[in-house]
């Protein structure tokens, strides 16, 4: 997803991407960049996860 002229430092276009360790906005003119907290980004991109949550195991249960 692209904001055009959002950026806070250089009023530059701002690009929403995620990696391995989340997701995070980036401006393509300057680089400046700003890490989402899972809430934000389920705000901004309706709900989508990234990663499903696992069940933990309970004692009694194997884990295989």
């Amino acid at each position: 997803m692209l904001y055009l002229k959002s950026c806070p430092r250089s009023a530059g276009d701002i690009n929403a991407d995620s990696d391995m360790h989340g997701m995070f906005l980036k401006c393509l003119q300057c680089g400046f960049s700003k890490n989402l907290s899972p809430e934000m980004a389920r705000n901004l991109f309706g709900g989508q996860d990234e990663a499903p949550e696992v069940a933990a195991a309970q004692a009694d249960q194997k884990v295989t």
